[in-house]
């Protein structure tokens, strides 16, 4: 797969995510924790912050889309590493008794790594 197309594609997604995360904070703590009003709170304000993270990756791969292969594939690799610590998180809190939470809520994410491993092991150039 071209890597500009995938950094375009996790770029998007990753935005929209942003935009989503804050909008959607009150709805996805309720349906996702099972906690009090005072962690929801905190989970709330959680979602809050981590939104600009997303947004700033998103941009970053929107920005950097027409580099090089070499370069795209360097990009892809810390992305797929960047989320290894994530799919731990991910694995904790589907087996947590405080969270709702199953494989079914990650699938942005699983898509999005799935879609860096595959142009990162098979990328065309741009």
């Amino acid at each position: 797969m071209k890597t500009k197309l995938t950094l375009t594609i996790i770029g998007i997604i990753m935005i929209l995510q942003s935009i989503l995360y804050p909008l959607l904070a009150d709805m996805s703590v309720d349906m996702m924790f099972n906690v009090g009003e005072e962690a929801k709170k905190v989970l709330i304000l959680f979602q809050y912050a981590i939104s600009s993270i997303f947004f700033m990756i998103g941009l970053i791969l929107l920005f950097l889309r027409d580099v090089e292969k070499k370069y795209a594939k360097r990009i892809l690799l810390a992305f797929l590493i960047a989320y290894i610590p994530g799919f731990i998180g991910f694995y904790n809190l589907a087996t947590s008794p405080l969270t709702n939470a199953g494989i079914a809520d990650f699938t942005p994410d699983i898509i999005m790594v799935a879609l860096a491993l595959f142009t990162y092991i098979k990328p065309k150039d741009n």
